[in-house]
């Protein structure tokens, strides 16, 4: 029989990105949000700039230095983006991967109680398929990766591959879910950075922009 291989799949957003992100986006403390709040996948929340005058003046900086974090900010977004946007993708083509194999592998479960044999198709690589004749059997081998191939019982083979489509499954919902709000707060960021551009495009017209921190 063909076993398809099944790759560890990716979490919603990998430790190692989750602390680096954390790390990245509090550098830029005076435009995240100072509220405690629960944000998914515990990316922090940009503050809108109600009042441009009030901003500077609480963060002790001028239009260039705002728009510097402000964009800043926004490259560490759409950083965190790309790598989500990288996982979703990744996970939407395990999914079909593994609901493909649980059908072989039910097709395969139906087949051992009888003693006919069953003629199937056998992948020798990607693009070459044979045909092969398979015997009454109860076991059936599985990728897990790292070339490492298992046996298992057709109940175990069922249970892990159910697993993996459960996880996989929660896990796209949890990205959508953090790419959603992620795109939120770029907005907001966007809305953020043309205030503080207008707000000094105003200024230098009616001549009362202050001068440069030195």
């Amino acid at each position: 029989m063909s076993a398809r291989e099944l790759r560890a799949l990716p979490d919603p957003l990998p430790a190692a990105l989750v602390g680096a992100s954390s790390v990245l986006l509090t550098q830029v403390p005076d435009i995240m949000s100072e509220k405690t709040v629960t944000t998914p996948g515990g990316i922090p929340a940009a503050d809108f700039i109600e009042n441009v005058d009030n901003h500077l003046e609480s963060t002790k900086s001028n239009h260039e230095q705002a728009l510097a974090k402000l964009q800043d900010l926004y490259s560490k977004y759409k950083f965190i983006e790309s790598r989500l946007s990288q996982s979703k993708a990744n996970l939407k083509g395990k999914i079909p991967e593994i609901k493909k194999t649980l059908e072989a592998l039910k097709f395969l479960k139906t087949k051992s109680t009888g003693d006919e044999e069953c003629l199937t198709d056998f992948e020798l690589s990607p693009t070459i398929l044979a045909k092969a004749k398979l015997k009454k059997t109860d076991t059936v081998c599985l990728w897990l990766g790292a070339n490492v191939m298992m046996e298992f019982s057709f109940d175990e083979a069922e249970n892990l591959l159910s697993g993996n489509l459960g996880t996989a499954s929660t896990n796209l919902e949890r990205i959508q879910e953090q790419l959603l709000f992620l795109r939120d707060q770029i907005t907001t960021t966007e809305v953020n950075m043309a205030r503080v551009y207008n707000h000094e495009v105003r200024l230098r017209k009616s001549g009362k922009l202050p001068a440069k921190a030195e």
